[in-house]
């Protein structure tokens, strides 16, 4: 007796997507260590320290907060993309990797851009 019988096999992700859910979780963890790193610099540089002597910055508790999130969604995104059962459901956390991952692009191009066009002349 098999034991699969009531369910249908899920098709296996075409390259494209497994090459863009690869990049994704790079650049995720990349940027999370990032806004980390810079979380953890920012108190010092503004020399903002509390009695703790750790990071009492509004700015670089927003950057840890930004962290966590981009955590947090990579999580539901691996969550979601485990769970899904048909090729519908998988669509879902598909597209919101890609979108994730331009944002990401989006936003070091940007901030590479800043750098060459305002800040080095």
């Amino acid at each position: 007796m098999a034991v699969n019988q009531g369910q249908r096999p899920v098709r296996q992700l075409p390259v494209g997507w497994a090459l863009t859910l690869a990049f994704d979780v790079l650049a995720t963890v990349l940027a999370s260590l990032v806004l980390c790193g810079l979380g953890l610099l920012l108190p010092g540089i503004e020399e903002d320290y509390g009695p703790a002597t750790g990071p009492t910055s509004p700015t670089a508790l927003g950057l840890f907060a930004a962290a966590l999130g981009l955590i947090a969604s990579l999580a539901a995104t691996a969550t979601l993309l485990s769970r899904a059962g048909t090729e519908r459901a998988r669509r879902l956390p598909l597209w919101l990797s890609a979108v994730r991952l331009a944002l990401l692009l989006l936003a070091a191009a940007t901030f590479v851009g800043y750098g060459i066009l305002v800040i080095e002349p």
